[in-house]
């Protein structure tokens, strides 16, 4: 469930901060190829050539994956990689080169989110956005601290457009974790950071999230307290986090005091647009055409109103196909609802002994990709079977090509 279609695709120079800069080799990797003939795109696709892997050094730790065109771009501790996804092909390296992954600790990473970057237009240029900390260590009087950083690479080239440190929370320490380019709107960046709270605020994790102007890489607002989830439709959703809380990456937001709150705020200055009430546990994903989900259900992103007749629970995820509409699949159904009218369209259910409750993978202008005793392509707006296919099991696709959560490509052929 992405923001600015990075599963289906949704002057600047310099560097403030004084962060590392500049387009290069990722450490062992392979050479850098120019990207071959053309490829063909199909609108949905509904057939799938043979896989190919990325030619990407497995030794190096990938943070998430989108595709954009015939291109696939992995992020990775060291940087983001874009391949051709016909070939598996490498196009271009950015690296990092920062000094430390960590903040000065030798731990287990205990981060499993997918974090893939966020594309954006900048004049005539599209930009990949993504976000990542380094870690200083203090001299003389100067204690240890870790900043957070929000890059910008020309999609096309690899080549760095700008690099920005945002400022750092009052009273907290970057946690360990990536921070999370959570989606961008209007030329505004929505960042989040978690944080881990000082001896003298008490006990627990929270979060810090930042809104940046893009084009001229200025922090519009901040909100200390705050965890962005998805932006959409002029507002920015997320958890308001109080004292106690704990994250649990897949599994969001928990607080055995119920001090969390789904919080919608305005993207141009953060206010506060609505609110819902206490809870315990928050698990929020952007979806797309003016709604998310949530562990209780789907909901208008400028209202927070959920959606009547659809369930929420823990295994719950939706998917917007890019045109019409949301799919949403529970623990036992799937549902189709028009995105403008808030209208259930379908309902696949366990109760029906006439049809197996597919699994759903990914959606794209009217076709939804699922998966029941082979792979199957429904019709978006009727739910009903539109054809079969081999191969992927699929995290993405888009009008070139579909990808694996192992970061396989299948090209389209049909």
């Amino acid at each position: 469930m992405c923001l600015i279609s990075a599963a289906v695709l949704s002057g600047l120079a310099g560097c403030s901060g004084g962060s590392p800069e500049g387009a290069g080799k990722v450490p062992g990797a392979g050479p850098v190829a120019e990207p071959t003939a053309r490829a063909k795109a199909f609108d949905p696709p509904l057939k799938f050539g043979k896989g190919v892997k990325p030619e990407y050094d497995e030794d190096v730790r990938t943070r998430g994956f989108a595709l954009l065109g015939p291109k696939a771009y992995i992020r990775t501790d060291e940087g983001l990689d874009a391949y051709d996804t016909s070939t598996g092909r490498r196009i271009w390296s950015s690296a990092l080169g920062r000094k430390d992954r960590y903040t000065g600790t030798a731990v287990d990473d205990p981060d499993t989110r997918r974090i893939p970057p966020v594309f954006v237009k900048q004049g005539d240029r599209t930009e990949a956005l993504f976000a990542y900390t380094d870690y200083t260590k203090g001299t003389g009087t100067g204690v240890d601290r870790t900043d957070v950083y929000l890059r910008a690479v020309d999609a096309d080239s690899g080549k760095v457009s700008w690099t920005t440190r945002l400022p750092a929370p009052t009273g907290m320490g970057i946690n360990d974790m990536e921070p999370v380019v959570v989606g961008a709107e209007n030329g505004t960046a929505v960042v989040t950071a978690l944080t881990g709270l000082d001896e003298a605020s008490g006990d627990g994790e929270s979060a810090v999230t930042y809104a940046v102007d893009v084009s001229t890489r200025q922090v519009k607002w901040k909100e200390q307290g705050f965890a962005a989830s998805a932006v959409d439709s002029g507002t920015v959703v997320g958890a308001q986090v109080g004292d106690g809380a704990d994250f649990g990456s897949l599994l969001g937001w928990n607080s055995d005091d119920d001090t969390l709150a789904l919080t919608g705020r305005a993207v141009t200055d953060g206010s506060v647009s609505w609110k819902g009430g206490a809870t315990g546990s928050l698990v929020i994903d952007g979806v797309g055409g003016g709604l998310f989900a949530s562990n209780a259900g789907l909901h208008d992103i400028r209202t927070g109103e959920s959606v009547a007749g659809i369930g929420g629970g823990d295994a719950f995820t939706c998917h917007y196909d890019q045109q019409s509409v949301v799919v949403c699949e529970g623990d036992k159904h799937v549902w189709g609802v028009e995105a403008a009218s808030r209208k259930v369209l379908w309902d696949i259910s366990e109760d029906d002994p006439t049809r197996k409750v597919p699994t759903i993978l990914g959606a794209l202008h009217g076709a939804v990709y699922g998966s029941a005793s082979d792979g199957v392509i429904l019709d978006a707006r009727t739910g009903k079977d539109r054809t079969t296919f081999t191969g992927p099991h699929l995290y993405l696709v888009n009008e070139y090509a579909a990808m694996d959560i192992d970061m396989v490509t299948y090209p389209a052929t049909g």
